[in-house]
């Protein structure tokens, strides 16, 4: 009889607790407001709004966000922090840091360009139009 008792307690437990199996999610589309930061040495750049595509599978730690036509490659944590590190793009690199939320996401894009061999950063302020994205 011990056993038994010892398999049943061994079962309660493990149907305890545990994962409630939300995952994060945060691919769509979003409007993505742009605006140049200070500290540009590039002179005169112009910047515009445009669309983003994040592409995520639920769950997983990668995703691409294509914005302007350009698609870089990334991570996400599950507390929705994301990264792209510097990947070519025209004629420099691009790379993000940024925070999701149930609402769209806030980013920091730094562009490196070649020629002339010069930096600057934007903000990125995106609101996902369809369902919230879910933070776990």
């Amino acid at each position: 009889m011990p056993s038994r008792t010892l398999l049943c307690v061994t079962l309660a437990l493990v149907g305890c607790g545990g994962s409630s199996g939300t995952q994060l999610s945060v691919g769509g589309t979003y409007a993505t407001a742009v605006t140049l930061l200070p500290g540009n040495t590039c002179g005169t750049v112009q910047v515009q709004d445009n669309p983003t595509v994040v592409s995520h599978t639920p769950g997983a730690g990668t995703l691409s966000l294509t914005h302007a036509g350009a698609t870089c490659s990334g991570s996400v944590t599950t507390s929705g922090s994301f990264s792209v590190p510097p990947t070519a793009v025209g004629g420099g690199a691009v790379s993000i840091s940024g925070q999701f939320s149930s609402t769209g996401f806030t980013a920091t894009v730094h562009v490196a360009q070649s020629q002339p061999a010069c930096a600057y950063d934007v903000s990125w302020v995106a609101s996902k139009s369809g369902p919230p994205n879910v933070i776990p």
